[in-house]
């Protein structure tokens, strides 16, 4: 559960920085938001598939990790 509260308020920390930082370059929201949601917008469908490949790899990774875990303290 920390690793996905850290992963999480990293991308928001990130996420948060790049716009500020477009903000401050005098862009708008708007453009802000489609400069940060760019890199996912010019990716091909293998690229796209593999991505969502390695976030389901990691998912299921804290899953079992989780389940584990569970198991061992109920046992």
């Amino acid at each position: 559960m920390n690793v996905i509260f850290l992963s999480l308020t990293f991308a928001l920390l990130l996420i948060t920085t790049a716009v500020g930082m477009d903000w401050l370059m005098g862009l708008t929201l708007y453009q802000s938001f489609h400069n940060v949601l760019n890199p996912f917008r010019v990716m091909e469908t293998p690229e796209m598939f593999i991505l969502f490949l390695f976030l389901l790899f990691w998912a299921l990774d804290l899953l079992t990790a989780w389940l584990w875990r569970r198991k061992k303290t109920d046992s």
